[in-house]
């Protein structure tokens, strides 16, 4: 059996961390959430997250913020970011680093077909 996969989300709303723990935990995944992106950056210190749910708009270091330094120690992360207009986010330059971005609400299927398809494209082929 495979390791369970650590999964990151980062949100500055309580409901929203809490809901995609709930969701991501119950598919199996090993989840932790924090609400900035230096709360990110500091557990990402001890401990690597295959996928990353993170917001754009947080306080103290925001999601973009976030993104560049993620993927300056950990760039083999899938980063999923969530905005209110997500077509903004991928024009940015920084859009190159980033799987996908959902649409804030989104449908709980989405999440855990972003989840999928990130985990199909990193298993070998026939498995």
């Amino acid at each position: 059996m495979s390791d369970p996969i650590d999964i990151l989300v980062v949100d500055d709303e309580h409901v929203m961390r809490s809901l995609l723990t709930d969701v991501l935990e119950e598919k199996g995944y090993k989840v932790q959430s924090v609400q900035n992106g230096k709360e990110a950056l500091d557990v990402m210190k001890d401990k690597h997250f295959q996928i990353i749910f993170m917001d754009v708009h947080m306080p103290i270091m925001n999601g973009i913020e976030t993104l560049k330094a993620v993927k300056n120690f950990s760039p083999k992360s899938a980063i999923v970011m969530m905005d209110s207009y997500p077509d903004d986010q991928m024009l940015r330059p920084e859009a190159k680093y980033i799987v996908s971005c959902i649409t804030k609400p989104f449908n709980i299927n989405q999440i855990t077909d972003i989840v999928d398809v990130i985990l199909s494209k990193k298993r070998p082929a026939g498995k």
